[in-house]
């Protein structure tokens, strides 16, 4: 062993230090980074050779320390459970949305919603059977037949309006979904680069993986481990992302029920996340408070046109028909208040006693009525909107909590970062001081071994 080689050793530890006071600074530096995961310097002894030379044999202690690379600390589990829990609480954060926007609609309990409409408009039917010929209460009734109908029409154009909006919405999701998963593909293009080429690429895949948890929390994705760093994000059977390449995702402009495809191909992708969350609004949820909705129209437009029918008005005609059903919109019939059937039977001398508009008030109570049917759907509301509230407050903690323990595993403290650095500082003024010996011993068998005479 050469008596140089101390200095080679103390060098090979002022480097390694070095570097271990710079990852540790760069920690720091990123501390409130979005997405970066703490750093480790790897170091490792570099021993003598295994295989001694001929007719010789390696004496030495060592020839000092290399650094192995730096070591992202991350959790392959916790960032793919991660993964997986941020996708199901974007499909149900959407699908609360969804029902927060139908309550807002429905508006109910209100002392202006259609529950309120449909008891003002049965009480206009006590109302002209207590003064059956007075014409006051009875341009009130078509006035109040006129709020419902309005009121009605209003909550189904609402909900028309909201399912085209969430399905642009679903457009703008996929979208976003294309433009980063081709992002996810050119991070791995650079990370593999990068790795071939022997230079670290952890940053990239902090900016990588944040980008893939985005991806998971749109459509909730999968990762599996790619080669040389790369990374491969599923859709079910699919691949979003393969690699350097990333597949599209395309909705359909006309289909029913709607659906998410790939766009070579056009099977159908199997979406959670955001976009799940607003493709079960489209398809279900809105659906099915229209049809409810719609149901209530019917009930409401055949009950009272078949009682008013029975009825005669004041000038003995037959009732005709009030209330009519076009284009799915309730609309009234009747304008002219004469025309309202509030006796019990057709013919005779005319309105005199009112029978058929105390039949007309009793449909309130009607089983099976659009009264019940409102009401049915209104309860229905009112517990799916808590289950999903609930289920969305119990999704956070969950999520909470896994990026609690993410946190401990990949984030940044900064009061281990400080004793890191002193840690390193030590080290690094421990080896300059080595080299200090080595050199001093140096000059003493340079310049002070060999003198004679002196």
């Amino acid at each position: 062993m050469s008596t140089f080689s101390g200095l080679s050793v103390g060098l090979s530890s002022l480097y390694a230090q070095r570097a271990g006071l710079e990852l540790a600074g760069h920690n720091v530096a990123n501390a409130n980074t979005e997405g970066y995961s703490r750093q480790r310097v790897g170091m490792a002894a570099d021993g003598g050779p295994i295989t001694p030379a001929i007719h010789s044999t390696w004496d030495g202690s060592g020839n000092g320390v290399t650094v192995t690379g730096f070591e992202r600390m991350r959790d392959v589990f916790l960032e793919s459970r991660a993964l997986q829990e941020r996708g199901v609480k974007s499909q149900l954060a959407t699908g609360q949305l969804v029902l927060a926007r139908v309550e807002g609609i429905v508006a109910e309990p209100s002392d202006v919603g259609i529950q309120s409409q449909l008891a003002d408009f049965w009480a206009g039917w006590d109302d002209i059977a207590n003064k059956p010929t007075e014409l006051a209460p009875r341009n009130q009734l078509l006035e109040r037949a006129q709020t419902l109908a309005t009121g009605l029409n209003a909550a189904l154009d609402g909900l028309d309006s909201q399912r085209a909006g969430f399905r642009e919405q679903l457009v703008a999701t996929v979208d976003e979904v294309n433009a980063t998963a081709a992002s996810v593909a050119d991070y791995n293009r650079a990370i593999i680069s990068a790795t071939q080429g022997g230079s670290s690429p952890n940053d990239l895949k902090d900016q990588r993986d944040l980008l893939v948890q985005r991806l998971g929390g749109l459509v909730g994705a999968r990762v599996v481990q790619g080669e040389f760093g790369s990374v491969d994000v599923h859709l079910g059977a699919g691949k979003l992302v393969d690699g350097k390449a990333a597949a599209t995702l395309t909705v359909p402009a006309a289909t029913n029920p709607s659906s998410v495809q790939w766009a070579v191909g056009g099977a159908t992708a199997p979406v959670g996340g955001a976009a799940g969350g607003l493709l079960n609004g489209i398809d279900v949820v809105l659906p099915r408070y229209t049809a409810g909705l719609q149901q209530v129209m019917t009930q409401l437009h055949d009950a009272v046109n078949a009682q008013h029918q029975l009825g005669s008005t004041p000038s003995g005609a037959a009732g005709t028909e009030v209330f009519a059903i076009t284009g799915g919109r309730l609309s009234v019939l009747l304008t002219d208040p004469q025309k309202l059937a509030a006796s019990g039977t057709i013919g005779g001398a005319g309105d005199a006693g009112g029978a058929g508009a105390l039949k007309l008030a009793g449909l309130a109570g009607r089983p099976g009525g659009a009264d019940e049917i409102y009401r049915g759907l209104v309860v229905q509301m009112g517990v799916e909107a808590q289950t999903a509230n609930r289920r969305l407050d119990i999704q956070t903690n969950i999520v909470a909590q896994v990026d609690a323990a993410r946190e401990s595993q990949s984030g940044v403290s900064l009061d281990e970062e400080m004793t890191n650095l002193m840690a390193f500082q030590r080290a690094y003024e421990g080896a300059a001081r080595f080299v200090s010996a080595v050199d001093s011993m140096l000059d003493t068998l340079i310049n002070r071994t060999g003198l004679v005479g002196r």
